[in-house]
């Protein structure tokens, strides 16, 4: 995204990240950069819904009071938002990055302007829609990102990095035309909510959303797919839980590796302990700068890349059974 930072460690958008003096031991520990806490366009839109039912018995017949709450609770959630941008950036050295959750566009230009007057040194664009409606093709979904990604550079010159999923119908060729819509980073990849079903109860219960390190290897694979096919910088995250992973991905291809779900079991420690082993492996290694091995082994310089074509196990498992 154009910044010049000390670690490819870059701290993903959580909870942990909406508190400055969390941002604070996060740099101090040596992470290269923070993605604040997601603003949430359905957040706002929730919160107005609430606000709007809980008067509305008092407001009845009247609509301006009606847009008053809505325009209201909006601005009540942005601005705590732009505060926390604010004392970020007036805390920190490093790179602060805000982040969007989105589906839509129209809610978020003036939004977007107010971020880059506040400080913000980029936009994260975490956006993804459930391939769910029937109604709705593969072309469709895709158009809305792509019409997100070009109202949002319209209306601010800050570096945008787009999250996404790896949901998609040909992963490479939509991740390689964003690339060339003029971001700056693409992010690899977002996590949902999950449900799980209880049997007794008949109800559906949330399951744990930090990420677990088998889930690793798929993104080793896209990165390494990925960071060939793509025009702009690529950041990796999505079960990254020891300090070899973030060396992993960076041979991978990735110019940064995004950790979230290891500090809520490690804390910071785990920020000065990959980059301890990241030095450590290079010193090793004969290496002076990550440039010299990132995307040692993508598809491109890796002879052994046919593996991260490969979906089935028959190669290992043919005598078996």
């Amino acid at each position: 995204m154009g910044f010049d930072i000390k670690s490819p460690i870059v701290i993903g958008s959580c909870g942990l990240t909406a508190n400055v003096e969390n941002l604070k031991k996060m740099e101090a520990a040596g992470a290269g950069a923070v993605i604040l806490k997601s603003l949430f366009e359905e957040q706002i839109t929730q919160e107005m819904n609430v606000n709007v039912k809980v008067y509305s018995a008092n407001f009845s017949g009247y609509p301006e009071a009606y847009n008053y709450i809505q325009e209201h609770t909006k601005g009540q959630a942005i601005e705590k938002y732009i505060k926390l941008i604010k004392d970020a950036k007036a805390s920190l050295n490093i790179p602060v990055i805000a982040s969007i959750n989105c589906i839509t566009a129209s809610e978020w230009l003036p939004f977007v302007k107010t971020v880059e007057e506040s400080g913000a040194d980029g936009i994260e664009l975490n956006m993804f829609i459930l391939p769910s409606d029937i109604n709705l093709s593969h072309e469709d979904i895709e158009r809305l990102y792509e019409d997100i990604i070009h109202i949002i550079k319209r209306a601010t010159s800050l570096p945008i990095s787009l999250k996404i999923s790896s949901y998609f119908s040909s992963l490479t060729r939509f991740a390689q035309k964003i690339s060339w819509m003029g971001i700056t980073n693409l992010n690899i990849f977002n996590r949902f909510y999950q449900s799980d079903i209880n049997i007794d109860t008949f109800e559906t219960v949330p399951v744990d959303i930090k990420s677990n390190h088998h889930e690793l290897y798929n993104t080793i694979r896209w990165t390494a797919i990925l960071s060939e096919a793509i025009r702009c910088d690529l950041t990796a995250g999505n079960g990254v839980h020891k300090p070899e992973d973030v060396i992993k991905l960076l041979l991978a291809g990735a110019d940064t590796v995004q950790v979230v779900s290891v500090l809520y079991d490690e804390g910071v420690d785990f920020i000065i302990n990959a980059n301890n082993k990241l030095k450590e492996w290079m010193k090793e290694k004969g290496y002076s700068s990550i440039n010299q091995f990132k995307g040692k082994l993508s598809i491109k310089d890796n002879k052994n890349a046919s593996a991260f074509h490969r979906v089935q196990f028959m190669k290992y498992y043919s005598g078996i059974e």
